[in-house]
């Protein structure tokens, strides 16, 4: 594993692209600042020093088919959760697909992209910086002063671990553990996929990594969409 490191880069997931060959499973890209980071459909994310950003390679295994590389993102998601408790304890939760919240604010995002037959785990989380007065409502940071070196080499060797653990055929194992971490379950939500909108209540995190919602009693299930929680607050 090795660590490039950079004050500031246009997007850490699209240095790696450009010079993929040169990199090895687990190897990181890092930066204190970020102009153009995104996050999933295109969104931008937001990014200033203080927060852990960076990108890791992961290259693919022969144990598994494509199929099983959609799980990724969960996978990321629950590796990075568990070491956010290693380093500070709280009430950590994994919303579907690519986010940790803590006290109903987002902390983290995860963006996974799929380069040949590479993929590119992308992840910025909320450290040591300040949360603007405009984010306040629906973001926070730990604000600890914490290592950010330490913050990210803990988050890809948890991964490594949760990594292993799934292509070892405990899947099942991991999807409970996600499951109970689950921010969206039993939550009333609105779906959006292109279009379409639906409404019903968030449910658990099935076998595929689908989300399963109640609608009109019956269970739907998504693998993707913009989601709105429609009671209580907005995330």
């Amino acid at each position: 594993m090795k660590i490039l490191k950079f004050d500031e880069l246009d997007s850490t997931n699209n240095y790696m692209k450009e010079y993929i060959s040169a990199f090895n499973n687990y190897d990181i890209i890092s930066a204190k600042n970020q102009t153009s980071g995104r996050g999933r459909r295109g969104n931008t994310w937001l990014s200033s020093e203080g927060m852990a950003l960076f990108s890791f390679l992961l290259k693919p295994n022969k144990k598994m088919n494509i199929k099983d590389y959609t799980k990724i993102p969960l996978i990321a998601g629950i590796a990075t959760l568990s070491a956010l408790k290693k380093i500070e304890k709280n009430d950590y939760k994994f919303k579907w697909t690519n986010d940790i919240y803590l006290n109903n604010k987002k902390l983290s995002g995860i963006l996974v992209e799929k380069v040949e037959n590479n993929f590119i785990v992308g992840i910025g989380i909320n450290v040591n910086n300040e949360i603007s007065k405009e984010l306040k409502e629906i973001a926070i940071s730990l604000n600890g002063k914490y290592d950010i070196d330490k913050v990210i080499l803990a988050v890809v060797e948890e991964f490594s671990k949760y990594y292993e653990k799934f292509i070892s055929g405990n899947w099942l194992e991991l999807l409970k553990e996600i499951n109970d971490h689950n921010f969206l379950k039993n939550k009333e939500i609105m779906i959006k996929i292109g279009e379409a909108s639906y409404s019903g209540k968030a449910l658990n995190i099935a076998e595929d990594g689908r989300l399963e919602i109640e609608i009109d009693n019956q269970i739907k299930y998504f693998s993707a969409g913009e989601i709105k929680i429609e009671k209580g607050f907005n995330r």
